[in-house]
């Protein structure tokens, strides 16, 4: 249900949406996955395989996917936060590390994924805080892993004061 000032555009006026994914086996620990939604490609396929010593390290580890999915979210709800509080977003950059350990019968588990998220905006821009304080809750991925895998979001904001001046300010979420 939307709140007041949210919109609902994101589920298209459906109760749920199905987004399907198809992996082809390429050889090794090697895939190729083609994501789809009911029926209609979405982008171009990806390959992953595992790291090494198990694969080959090819293409995608699959925590790096993970890590990936959380960022891509992140960002995209971050950027629609600050659209919606009118900052012009100038560029954007985001880094993430997925921290692989072994669990209590040494096989490796995700412990967390440490996210940095660097808009770069006007610093005269109004609301920043604001939008630190909410955008995460609109991250459907990070908001429905959160509560097994531990995710660290910090944004430093990239403040131009002139074209040529950058000024960081950085403000932290967990």
């Amino acid at each position: 249900m939307a709140h007041r000032g949210e919109h609902v555009v994101h589920m298209k006026g459906q109760q749920e949406r199905n987004f399907a994914v198809r992996l082809e086996h390429r050889g090794g620990f090697r895939f190729l996955s083609q994501a789809s939604e009911d029926g209609r490609l979405h982008g171009a396929p990806i390959q992953s395989d595992e790291p090494d010593p198990v694969g080959e390290a090819s293409a995608h580890a699959t925590p790096a996917l993970f890590g990936a999915a959380l960022t891509h979210c992140l960002s995209a709800s971050l950027l629609e936060t600050l659209r919606h509080a009118h900052v012009d977003v100038q560029s954007f950059t985001a880094d993430a590390i997925t921290v692989v350990a072994p669990n209590d019968e040494g096989l490796p588990r995700i412990r967390r994924v440490e996210v940095v998220l660097r808009p770069v905006v006007p610093a005269d821009s109004q609301r920043l805080e604001r939008c630190a304080e909410v955008f995460e809750k609109h991250c459907t991925v990070t908001a429905s892993v959160r509560s097994a895998v531990p995710v660290e979001v910090r944004v430093d904001w990239q403040l131009v004061e002139a074209p040529e001046v950058l000024r960081e300010v950085a403000t932290t979420r967990t």
